[in-house]
C-alpha cells in the first residue's frame, strides 16, 4: 500500500498529547562525511546513545576508490567518444586488497577495456599504494590515483552516510519508528515515544554543522492528530510493517531449525527479537485501540517457531550443563 502523505491530519504544535497519534519525522543525510571524533562528541554533548563505531580500513579503501568518473570526449570529425574511468575487484591476495582502475569505452556493439592502473591496500602494513600500468592521453592516472590515497586518509577517520544512518536507525527502533512507504525516510513516532524526537533533530542539526559536505541535511517533525481515520490509515501502514518482519523472522528461523543450529545464542537471540516484535505489535494495538487481525496468520506462525527454537536452545543448555 502506498499512502499519500498530504491525507494525514496534522498540527504544527499542541500541549493536549491525549489529542495526539503521535509525530511525523523526515530526514535526509545528503552526503554527510562527519569526523568519527566529532560525531562521537556532538552524541556525548547530546546525550544521544552510541556505542561507538569502528571504521574498517577496508571500507575506507572501497570508499576511496569506488567513485565512478564519467566523461565525454569530443573526437574527430565532430564525433564524441564516451569512456567511464572506475575501479573495479581483482583476487584478494592475503591481506592485500587489489582493485584495478579501468578505462570503458563506449562502443556500439561492445565496449572497450584497458587497465590503467592497481590499487592496493595493504592491511599487515596498514598502507594504500598504486602501480601504473598504462598512462591516459586525457587522463593524469597518478593523479587520479594520488587523489583516491588522500579520500582513503579522509574515510579512514570519517562516519558516511551508511554508518551514520545505522546509528539513527537503532534509535528509531527504540522509538517504534514505523516507516511510511511513500518515502524511505519518513517515520511515524508513536505518541508514547515523540518526546525523543527533538534528540533526533538536535543530533541532525549537529552532524549538519559538523559535515565535511556542502549539501545539507535535513530534519523536520510535525504532529498527527488522534482521530478514527488516522489510525485506520497508520494502522494499515503498520500491517504492511508487521507482515514483512514476521515473514523474515519465519524465514531466519526455519534456517536455523532446517541447518540443525548448535548455537543456542544464536536461537536465543531471535526468540527475543520475535518477542519483541510480538510486544511492538501489542503497543501499536494500545495506540490504535483495535486488535491488529490481519497478521494473525503470520504470528501464529511466528510463534510456533518461536517455541521450537526455545526448545531446541534449552535442549542444547541442558546437554551442556550435563
Amino acid at each position: 500500500m502506498t499512502t499519500n502523505p498530504n491525507s494525514f491530519m496534522v498540527v504544527q504544535n499542541s500541549t493536549d498529547e491525549s489529542r495526539l497519534l503521535g509525530k511525523f519525522l523526515y530526514y535526509s543525510l545528503a552526503d554527510v562525511l562527519v569526523e568519527k571524533a566529532d560525531f562521537e562528541r556532538v552524541c556525548a554533548a547530546l546525550n544521544f546513545p552510541y556505542a561507538g563505531r569502528r571504521i574498517s580500513e577496508v571500507d575506507a579503501f572501497r570508499n576511496a576508490t569506488g567513485r565512478v568518473t564519467r566523461r565525454t570526449v569530443a573526437g574527430s570529425g565532430g564525433a564524441q567518444e564516451i569512456f567511464r574511468i572506475y575501479c573495479r575487484d581483482n583476487m584478494r591476495d592475503g591481506g592485500v586488497y587489489s582493485r584495478e582502475l579501468v578505462r570503458e569505452t563506449v562502443g556500439l556493439r561492445t565496449n572497450r577495456y584497458e587497465k590503467l592502473a592497481n590499487v592496493c591496500y595493504d592491511s599487515s602494513a596498514d598502507m594504500m599504494y598504486h602501480d601504473i600500468v598504462q598512462g591516459d592521453p586525457l587522463l593524469d592516472v597518478d593523479q587520479l590515483c594520488e587523489d583516491m590515497e588522500r579520500k582513503f586518509g579522509v574515510f579512514r577517520n570519517c562516519l558516511g552516510r551508511s554508518q551514520i544512518d545505522t546509528v539513527l536507525q537503532h534509535y528509531l527502533k527504540s522509538l517504534d519508528a514505523l516507516p511510511i512507504s511513500v518515502y524511505g525516510k519518513l517515520y511515524f513516532i508513536p505518541r508514547d515515544k515523540m518526546h525523543k524526537v527533538d534528540l533526533f533533530e538536535d543530533l541532525i542539526g549537529q552532524l549538519d554543522r559538523a559535515n565535511r559536505n556542502d549539501k545539507a541535511l535535513v530534519v523536520n517533525s510535525f504532529f498527527v492528530a488522534d482521530d478514527a481515520r488516522q489510525r485506520e490509515k497508520m494502522a494499515s501502514e503498520f500491517y504492511a510493517l508487521a507482515r514483512r518482519e514476521a515473514q523474515e523472522y519465519q524465514e531466519r528461523a526455519a534456517y536455523l531449525i532446517d541447518s540443525g543450529c548448535q548455537s543456542a545464542a544464536i536461537m536465543e537471540r531471535w526468540i527475543s527479537r520475535i518477542e519483541e516484535l510480538k510486544a511492538k505489535k501489542q503497543r501499536y494495538e494500545a495506540l490504535f485501540r483495535k486488535e491488529l487481525t490481519e497478521t494473525d496468520e503470520e504470528f501464529d506462525s511466528l510463534q510456533l517457531y518461536q517455541q521450537e527454537l526455545q526448545m531446541r536452545a534449552e535442549g542444547i543448555r541442558a546437554l551442556k550443563v550435563a
